[in-house]
């Protein structure tokens, strides 16, 4: 019964999806670390499934995501097909797969494919395919380095850790530079990073974050995030918990909501991952989130057209007046501190690129939103 009354809610929200699963691959080229090669595997929504076909017409989110230690960027199939299955873009890295691995790299990679993706400087056939609204997120090491990548202040809209891992640069120290919505999931039976040392304290360092959720899964293992069968597997021999499929079942019922709250602004999506966990004993959940956050995510103003071509329009829906910013991808500022009153709207031309816009009312509360200029 607890089974077939989570998949009642789980399957509500991809009634309308019916996208089918490609899958390519690409090589990005950090130049600004001695041309550093970052292949990564890529899933994405098109009109047939199989490799290099083509993509479904339109733009979609993207998901960027960091492998375990000793894993490798096509051990999270199962993962991938089920949020291309939701209208995303799953980017899988493919750097730091050894038993020599560097923490720091990695998360500087993490960051680096986030900000590529977000700004649809892609290879191949996804190139028009990207919204640029992104998330990041990892499992095990990936997980610790997701943490160290969302530090660097990448062009994201989520975080979504996995049994997340202590690393080396330390993610707990770097937890307080976040600044976007995290989540984590835990396994209470995970004997290979115990929630109480690794995942608790990780989360708990992300202490800036305006909206935080631990969700622990009962009877969850560290590989159950995972595909059957992969390394991971060996370093949890004896595991009696969760199965993969029970796991990952657990895990998109509440990931998917939050990720559409966050990065497809669907009001609902907190509702939606609130009800998955009250459908299930299986799910608990400690959910923090800043005053209004989870009632609508930009309640008062809005940006149009998104994507614009030229000339857009940022408009105050509210109440009260507003006070608007805007920045660059340079972080250089193009509106400086305009106040719009109830209903009035800025008129702007700007050149191809990502902006970020800043709303801030009468009472000091500030909220963003992603431009973007073809």
């Amino acid at each position: 019964m607890r089974l077939l009354l989570l998949l009642s809610v789980f399957f509500c929200g991809f009634a309308n999806a019916q996208w089918e699963v490609g899958q390519t691959d690409w090589l990005l080229i950090d130049e600004s670390r001695d041309d550093r090669e970052i292949p990564c595997s890529v899933w994405y929504p098109a009109v047939t499934s199989g490799l290099e076909v083509e993509p479904e017409m339109g733009a979609f989110p993207s998901f960027v995501m960091a492998h375990g230690f000793l894993m490798s960027s096509m051990d999270y199939t199962g993962l991938a097909e089920t949020l291309v299955s939701a209208g995303y873009v799953f980017v899988s890295l493919a750097t730091e797969e050894g038993f020599v691995t560097s923490h720091g790299d990695y998360g500087l990679d993490l960051a680096f494919v986030a900000n590529r993706t977000a700004e649809g400087e892609v290879p191949g056939l996804l190139s028009e395919s990207m919204n640029g609204r992104v998330a990041i997120g990892g499992h095990s090491m990936g997980g610790g380095a997701s943490w160290l990548a969302a530090a660097q202040n990448p062009a994201i809209d989520a975080v979504l850790a996995m049994a997340p891992a202590e690393t080396n640069v330390s993610a707990i120290a770097a937890g307080e530079n976040i600044t976007v919505p995290v989540l984590v999931l835990s396994g209470s039976a995970d004997a290979v990073t115990p929630p109480s040392t690794q995942h608790e304290p990780i989360f708990n360092a992300a202490v800036n974050s305006p909206c935080r959720a631990f969700v622990s899964i009962a009877e969850g293992g560290h590989c159950g995030f995972a595909d059957p069968g992969t390394l991971c597997d060996f370093g949890e021999l004896g595991f009696s918990g969760l199965s993969n499929s029970e796991q990952l079942e657990l895990t998109l019922a509440v990931a998917v909501p939050w990720l559409g709250y966050f990065v497809r602004d669907q009001p609902g999506g907190l509702d939606e991952m609130d009800a998955a966990v009250a459908s299930s004993s299986m799910l608990s959940l400690d959910l923090s989130c800043a005053l209004g956050i989870a009632t609508q995510k930009f309640p008062s103003w809005q940006i149009y057209p998104n994507p614009a071509q030229g000339d857009g329009w940022i408009q105050n829906q509210s109440q009260g007046v507003l006070t608007f910013r805007a920045f660059n991808s340079l972080g250089q500022q193009v509106i400086s501190n305009v106040n719009v009153y109830p209903g009035g709207e800025i008129r702007a031309r700007f050149s191809s690129g990502l902006y970020i816009v800043e709303a801030c009312d009468e009472n000091g509360n500030e909220q963003r939103q992603k431009w973007f200029v073809d």
